[in-house]
């Protein structure tokens, strides 16, 4: 298989993806270790397969062409000895910058090597535009999105360092985009899943996430700011949708955008399901609990390989 990566603007129509559909690893994940692994509990393997098998035919349905890591493998004669058990959520193994493809460098041991196993993928398939983060330059993809088409957006924080933060917003910078990099609290553990932009004016958010401490502007230019996240994206014209601190802990900013205003949302979490509603959001609920109480959301099981 000969892959293109090109990203852009969560909002623009979502027509590639990269998954893995989870095998028998997950069951080293017991009450002896779940949070080590980071998980928020044991769960249940045949009902998180049955539930992946759900989501991939989610977006199957919808014209989204699912590209299975299990599969490469294969294709490539290659398969690592150990899987680790969080492999399923590709969103942070790596981040996609326009066609460059940043191979994550994970702040947890227990994620320590997934990277490897998408690099050497990708390298035995002949893809050659990575950039490798390494030493204290923590990364993982749920940090990083396009706001739209001239910001680029990077959480730092938690699961990924300040310097890799503007490492890639360097290289950003070199392509043309301007970046706020938003510093994430303590209680978030990756951007995604604090907000996500749905169209060119309109953004679900927990909004605490963007206002709990100072972040930075870094221009095309080379120019710098110190900004408030929230007011800044208000200033610019974006309508917020709240999502309260309850429907934050089950995921609710972490949906999959498959176009303008068309979702991929869990199915329980009502008030911000909604609040969506009211502004002609379209929305497919879909009921992962193994998902989410192995530690993700909807946004957490897929990397982007094509948008819009």
């Amino acid at each position: 298989m000969r892959l293109r990566f090109s990203n852009g603007p969560e909002y623009r129509r979502l027509k590639k993806v990269f998954m893995y559909r989870p095998g028998e690893e997950v069951k080293r994940v017991d009450e002896s270790n779940y949070r080590e692994m980071l998980y928020r509990r044991p769960i249940d393997h045949r009902l998180l397969v049955e539930q992946f098998d759900k989501l991939v035919e989610i977006f199957r349905g919808e014209g989204v062409e699912v590209i299975l890591l299990n599969e490469l493998f294969d294709e490539v004669d290659w398969r690592p000895s150990y899987i680790p058990p969080n492999l399923m959520f590709m969103r942070d193994v790596m981040g996609v910058l326009k066609d460059l493809v940043i191979l994550g460098n994970m702040a947890y041991e227990a994620r320590r090597m997934e990277p490897f196993i998408i690099g050497e993928v990708l390298r035995r398939l002949g893809y050659g535009k990575m950039h490798p983060m390494g030493g204290k330059k923590y990364f993982e993809g749920g940090d990083l999105m396009f706001l739209n088409e001239d910001y680029l957006l990077i959480g730092y924080g938690p699961r990924t360092s300040f310097p890799a933060a503007m490492e890639i917003s360097s290289l950003a910078m070199e392509m043309g985009f301007n970046t706020l990099l938003i510093a994430m609290p303590p209680f978030r553990v990756h951007l995604d899943g604090g907000m996500m932009p749905l169209d060119k004016d309109l953004i679900v958010a927990h909004t605490p996430t963007l206002d709990f401490y100072p972040s930075m502007v870094v221009y095309r230019d080379g120019s710098k700011d110190i900004v408030n996240a929230y007011q800044f994206l208000k200033d610019m014209g974006y309508t917020f949708i709240s999502v309260d601190d309850e429907e934050s802990r089950t995921f609710g900013p972490n949906v999959v955008v498959l176009d303008r205003r068309k979702i991929i949302s869990y199915s329980w979490n009502k008030r911000t399901l909604k609040s969506l509603q009211e502004y002609g959001v379209d929305i497919i609920e879909f009921d992962g609990t193994e998902f989410r109480d192995s530690g993700g959301g909807p946004h957490c099981t897929f990397n982007t390989v094509e948008r819009g």
